[in-house]
This record gives structure tokens, sequence and C-alpha cells, in this order.
């Protein structure tokens, strides 16, 4: 595959939803002083909590976190850094593996205050975008404080509009000197909180003006006269090659990329105000990013690092541009495919007769009755269940008698869905722009309040791919009975564009992060989360198949990015094998995060603490593109010291896809567990099959 270099320009579609999703407004407003440009707001991006409640709790940039503060002496921008010293781990800190760590909260280190600031002070955020938004803070009369938020930031940046600057902390100033300037019109200051961690603030004011800064008391530092268009930046650091770009800071990212063969490019390029000595600004580059860099990213590493709380050690770099190479699965379609040595995909006759033993069960499923739920959710499983058995039928078995016995059937049940007939239809939401459940916010995980789009869709998209290629190779059009619905739902996680006026580019996919978020408009003091990576990259392979299947190549290559991107975050943060060197060495143990936040991650999962749910919500659906992620190396070491000692005791659904998952590092013993005589169906998730697990196993079994 040799791809365009545009393909993030490309949208799946730019007409507005269909007419069968009836037009909502959502009990959650915009808050007043948000200014969107006309474009689409995001729901789960990492400024989420700047847009939800009081605007008041905190978002991570990485490495810092900033928060809207308007404590009593402290309004403004709060700034803060948490080195891996200051990790709070429980409830057993002396546990190995602990069960959770987090980051404290609310700690102001420094505040982008203003003497003008009082119990007024508003806050809105203005030119939204996926990697990026202005966070713009007004005091009562004319002056107001604009900080480009852009995650990676080398400096937290704050431009002043008509305002006497006051700087303060609750940690307290122990000492403010002036410093060597880098060069003219830019002044220097190193700022000692009690501490002992020492910051560098650096001023760029404009041609004409200027400012001195002057200790008040402890926790205050004010300027002596009002500013306009007066640039400042802190750093937490005091290292000289900051100087190099103090006074330039990053306002937006642009993405592009393109795919050849099986390797991924893409880069983040990031537009600049102001200037700089080295003609960049500093960039944190988080330890997925540093795996992928291009050979051309080493001039641009400096030996600065800064701790992040999730995300391992950040990087920094003096650049305006990342630029990144992987792999990416060019080479996974639907058939089953294994990262295990030595193995490759062959049927033997007895194996492709118990599947086909399986399989004349399985196909006289109710599919209609079976997914006939009040769960978006719930129902994208079965359905997707029942599309990888119509293609071990039409694939694998080439039994065109079951293939037609079950196809009606499976368009049937996704057209309840595609014609929005189903128990709770999906409305367009003309606040937020996007396609949510009707039901209640405390049903379906959330839906309705964006809570899970991407897993919920992506079943929906993979089922419906799967059908519309089958149909289509026995002559069917069934492809465009479905086509609309389903590219809406594509746009309505993963639309590419800030062009797209319907949908926001990226709801779900975080492209710093690496991954996507799950949690949509509730705000959390621990920001964003997700707690399944295994559901995230169902979703991008849900695409990269319906890109495939439409011929939207672009669409496809940007899936493979993301799968690419994904193999390397999940298994830099949330799977972790016994050599992880990203999450804390106390923590390893416990194999996977259980929930990761932007500020904490905690193992366990929302719906329970039982082992098999905190690790096996890592690992469902098992498909195709599982083994490109999950290792042989980190399933067997999960196995060992997780899996093994719990599997005989559990007895239902969760022990089917343990089963299934050991066939990513020991196919034969996944195929015997399937194929024995003593195998019940009460072992079987409602999104799986007995067909697909024998399907699955028993392609790299020596059976």
């Amino acid at each position: 595959m040799r791809g365009s270099s545009d393909i993030f320009a490309n949208s799946i579609s730019s007409d507005q939803p269909l007419s069968i999703f009836g037009r909502s407004n959502h009990e959650v407003t915009l808050p007043a002083k948000t200014l969107s440009n006309s474009r689409p707001v995001e729901t789960n991006k990492f400024y989420g909590n700047m847009l939800l409640g009081d605007q008041t709790l905190p978002v991570w940039t990485h490495p810092y976190s900033v928060w809207f503060s308007k404590d009593l002496n402290y309004e403004g921008l709060a700034v803060h850094h948490v080195p891996n010293s200051d990790r709070v781990y429980g409830p057993d800190a002396n546990s190995n593996p602990v069960q959770y760590f987090f980051g404290p909260v609310g700690v102001k280190s420094f505040v982008f205050g203003s003497t003008d600031f009082n119990s007024n002070v508003t806050m809105g955020l203005e030119n939204i975008r996926h990697l990026s938004a202005d966070c713009k803070i007004y005091s009562q009369n004319q002056g107001y404080i604009i900080s480009p938020l852009v995650q990676g930031e080398g400096f937290v940046t704050t431009v002043y509009f008509n305002l006497i600057p006051k700087f303060t902390s609750v940690v307290g100033f122990a000492k403010v000197t002036g410093d060597t300037s880098p060069r003219a019109g830019i002044n220097k200051y190193k700022v000692t909180l009690n501490n002992n961690r020492t910051w560098t603030l650096y001023v760029t004011l404009p041609t004409g003006q200027s400012l001195n800064l002057s200790l008040q008391d402890g926790n205050t530092i004010v300027g002596d006269r009002s500013v306009n268009g007066a640039v400042f930046q802190v750093v937490s650091s005091t290292d000289a090659v900051f100087d190099k770009a103090a006074g330039m800071y990053p306002t937006r990212g642009t993405l592009s990329g393109s795919v050849d063969g099986t390797t991924g490019s893409y880069s983040v390029t990031y537009s600049t105000a102001g200037s700089s000595n080295n003609g960049t600004t500093a960039m944190f580059a988080l330890p997925h990013h540093v795996s992928s860099f291009t050979s051309s990213m080493a001039q641009y590493k400096t030996n600065i690092t800064l701790d992040t709380i999730t995300k391992g050690t950040a990087t920094c770099y003096l650049t305006n541009k990342f630029s990144f190479e992987l792999t990416v699965p060019s080479n996974i379609g639907l058939d089953p495919y294994s990262s295990v040595p030595g193995t490759w995909l062959n049927y033997s006759n007895n194996v492709k007769n118990a599947i086909y033993n399986a399989a004349v069960e399985e196909v006289k499923g109710d599919v209609l009755n079976e997914s006939n739920l009040d769960s978006m959710y719930g129902a994208g499983k079965i359905l997707a269940k029942y599309a990888w058995l119509l293609y071990v039928t039409h694939y694998v078995l080439q039994n065109n008698s079951l293939t037609t016995q079950l196809l009606p059937k499976l368009k049937s049940a996704i057209e309840r869905f595609s014609k929005n007939t189903q128990k709770f239809p999906l409305a367009y939401d003309q606040t937020w722009k996007g396609l949510i459940s009707t039901a209640d916010s405390a049903a379906d995980y959330g839906n309705s309040y964006y809570n899970d789009h991407h897993f919920h869709y992506g079943y929906h998209v993979i089922a419906a791919a799967i059908t519309a290629k089958v149909d289509r190779e026995l002559g069917g059009s069934w492809l465009n009975t479905v086509k609309d619905w389903v590219n809406d739902l594509a746009r309505d996680f993963a639309t590419p564009s800030d062009d797209d006026t319907y949908f926001p580019a990226f709801r779900s996919f975080d492209w710093y992060n690496g991954h996507s978020w799950a949690k949509g408009i509730f705000a959390s003091g621990d920001g964003k989360d997700q707690e399944s990576s295994s559901e995230d990259y169902n979703a991008y392979y849900g695409l990269k198949i319906w890109g495939s299947v439409t011929g939207d190549s672009s669409l496809e290559q940007r899936s493979l990015i993301q799968l690419g991107i994904l193999n390397k975050s999940c298994n830099s943060y949330f799977l972790m094998a016994d050599d992880n060197k990203v999450q804390p060495s106390n923590f390893i143990k416990n194999k996977v995060t259980g929930i990761l936040f932007e500020n904490k991650i905690d193992h366990t999962t929302y719906f329970g603490n039982n082992l098999e749910y905190i690790q096996m919500i890592h690992a469902i659906p098992i498909t195709s593109i599982s083994s490109f992620i999950r290792t042989p190396t980190f399933t067997r070491e999960e196995w060992d010291q997780k899996l093994k000692a719990i599997v005989d005791s559990v007895n239902d659904g969760w022990k089917g896809i343990i089963m299934l998952n050991v066939a990513l590092f020991d196919p034969n013993k996944a195929y015997e567990f399937f194929s024995s005589s003593s195998f019940s169906n009460n072992y079987l998730d409602n999104g799986q099959s007995k067909t697909w697990s024998l399907t699955y196993s028993g392609a790299f079994a020596s059976y």
C-alpha cells in the first residue's frame, strides 16, 4: 500500500448527519465564553475540564497541569508540575504492586494573575482544536490573559493584554532573582519556591514597553505597570537550554501522514507565535514518541527530562515539528494473525471439522432478538460476534449453506440500528455535535454524555464492514443500504478534519497521548481516562476494515497509523511486560493498568474488582488484530503471574476470554480448551462465539 500525503485532509463525508437521527440539544450546555468559531467543540480532549462544571478542575498538557483558579488572592491560571518523588501510592504504599498511584492536585506552584483580577474573573476557551485550545481569562474590566494550551508545550505561556501582572504561589516564593537575558527584549528570572524547586520565568516585552517585577510578599510578585502583548513563560527547570527557545510558543498542531507498505509516517507540525534565538519553541515528547521518532529528530533532542504522572519521563526537544515512523499492520486483514514465532495460518482437517460443528449450531442463533438490547455497546458486541461467525462460514469453511443461513439474519439485525429503530435510538446533538443515545446519562455507560463512543460504535462498524464485504462477494449491494449510517458513526468518533462542521475532529483519539480517552462530558478531578485498551484498538481496526471495504484509502491509512501508534502506547502505558521502564517499578506487577487517567492509574474497573475483569477488559475482543498489540511475551507473563492461578475458579464468560487470550502465546493450549468435550457454552462472553474461538486458536494450532 502506498498512501497519499493528504490522508488527514480527506474527510469521510461532509454531508449532514442522516435525518433518521432526530435533532436535540444537550442538557449540558457550553460555557458562556466558549468561542468555537462555528466549529464543533470537543468532548473527550485534555482541556475538557475547562468546559465543564465550574471550569476550575485541572487539565494536563504533560508534563504540566494547569487550571483556572478562582481562589481568593490566587485568581488566574495556576500551574503545577509533579515530579515522581511527589507521587502518592496506595492504599498500602509499601505493597508491590501497589493498587494505585496519583499526583497531588490543586498545588498552585505558580499562578498567572493580575492586580485587576478578583472574584469576578471569568474564563472561556477559544480556537478549540483537537490538539490545542486557547484559555482566555478576563478581568471584570477590559484586560485579559490568553494561554495557548498545547499538549507537550515546553513552557506554560500566557500573554497579557492591558493588565498589571501579578504572580502568586501557594507554595510560596523563597527567592526571585534576575538572570542573564537570552537576548534584548526578554527578561529572565529564577523563581525558587519554598519547596526548594526553582522555576524559570521569561518575560518578552513588546518594543517600547518596560516592566519591573518585585516580590511583594512571600506569595506574590507584582509588576509596576500595565502591559499589552507581553509574553510570560514559565518552565520547571533552570537549564540554560530553554534560553534558546524563550520567546516562542506553540499555538496549535497540524497532522500529516502517509503509509507505504507496512511503514507509517506521520508528523505533527506546530504553528508558533513569537520568536526565539533558536527559531523554535521547546516541546516535550513522551516515551512512545521517542521510540517512534525519525532519525532526523535526534538533532533537536536536549538532555532535559521532566516526569509525567502516568506517561513516564518526558524528553525536551527544541523543535516545531515531531516526525514519526512506525510499523503499521497493513498485512493484517480479517484472517487470523499471530505474532507467535514459528506459527503460520493453517487449518488442519481436524480443526476445520471442529469449527464446522460449532458453526452449524451457532448460525442458528436468533441474531435479531439477541441484539435487541437497550445498549449500543451490548448490541454492538453481539452483532460483531455474528459478523466474525459470518467471516468463518464464508472464508474459512467456504460453506455457502451456512453463510446464506446467517447473512440475512445479520443484515436484518444491523438494519434495526441503521434505520435507528432500536430501543433507544440515537439523536444528533446540536450542542456538542455528535450522535448520542436517547437514554439518560446513567444508561449505556454514559453514551449520551459521549463516554465510550469509539468502543460502542467500533463494534457496529466492524460488524457492518464484514457483513457488507461478504454480501458483496455473493453479488449483493447491501453496502449501499448502510454506508451513510456507518460513515456517520465513524465520523462521530474519528472524523479527521477540524473543518467537518457536524462532528469534532478525532473525538476519541488523542494524537499526543497515543490512545483514545473514553470519558466524555463529565468533569473529573484526575482528567480523562480509559479502562479498555483493547476496545480502543478494536475501534480503529474496525475503521481500517471499513475503509478497505468502502475504498476509502485515507480512512484506511489513518487507521493503520493509529494502530501503529497504539502498538507503541499500549505497550508503554497500559500493558506492562516485566521489562517495562515507563510505569513505576512498584506497579508493573499488576501487568495492566486498570483505569488509566491523566493524573492517576488505578488497577480496578468501573464495573468491579475481580481480577479477571481488570485484566481481560484490556483483551476483549480477541480478533485478528490482537496479536499485533498483545505480544507473546506480555501475554505469557500475564498468564503466568496473574491468570493461571484464577482461571479454574472463573466459570462464566470471562473464562472464554482468558482462554482465547492464551492463543496469543500458546495456540495449542487455547485450542485444546475450546475443542474439549467438557467445554461449556457458559464460558463464552456474549460477544464471543465458540466458532471464532476455535478458528482463531485452531489457525495456529498443530492439531
